[in-house]
């Protein structure tokens, strides 16, 4: 039998990760290693234990959403999916930029849930249905960017250093600066002021 499927839940409601547990109980493919309900502890988590994919939600308490998925698709590139349960429609599309795999409404039926997990770690993008009309404008990114580089991206924008940006998603300095350099190549960019200049003008921040 193939190993069931590791998921983490990052949500700071106790009511949504006990229904969630319910939710994955009777399928023997998914199993939930943990529940987290702060953002900051999610890197110390996924460095002790295995993880195939999280659930997030992006209005977490202490730190932004998105800060939360750009750590955990610079630093691991893993599969995320987002629950959302307010019309956070710029947030949320904001992290399928970075590259979330999914995103389902906490309104929307448990099955979509199950479905998007699924899809997801198919390799596929899932939109839930009642989303897809707000997201129907989600298109390929103009430039094609690594997770790692949307990851390091991010964090230029929000005028980290290099050397912020290496603790941040535990990658060596020497990694940061030849990403650096990929996104000056790519966005035809000569400084990380243009980088990220660039990067608005293209909608990617």
């Amino acid at each position: 039998m193939t190993a069931p499927h590791r998921i983490l839940i990052v949500d700071d409601h106790p009511i949504v990760q006990s229904g969630l547990r319910l939710l994955f109980a009777p399928h023997e493919r998914f199993r939930i290693v943990g529940t987290l309900d702060r953002g900051a502890t999610v890197g110390a988590f996924l460095q002790s234990e295995p993880v195939d994919l999280v659930l997030l939600d992006l209005n977490m308490p202490d730190v932004r959403g998105v800060n939360v998925l750009a750590d955990i698709v610079g630093a691991h590139d893993m599969t995320v999916i987002i629950l959302t349960g307010e019309t956070q429609f710029a947030e949320v599309d904001y992290a399928l930029k970075l590259g979330a795999r999914g995103v389902v409404s906490k309104a929307d039926a448990p099955s979509e849930i199950i479905e998007a997990c699924d899809a997801a770690l198919a390799g596929e993008l899932y939109i839930a249905p009642r989303m897809r009309d707000a997201f129907g404008r989600h298109q390929q990114l103009p430039v094609s960017l690594s997770s790692r580089q949307m990851a390091i991206l991010h964090y230029l924008g929000q005028g980290e250093s290099n050397k912020e940006i290496s603790y941040r998603l535990a990658i060596a300095q020497p990694t940061v600066s030849f990403h650096i350099a990929e996104l000056r190549r790519k966005l035809e960019a000569p400084s990380n002021r243009k980088i990220v200049e660039r990067a608005q003008e293209l909608g990617l921040l």
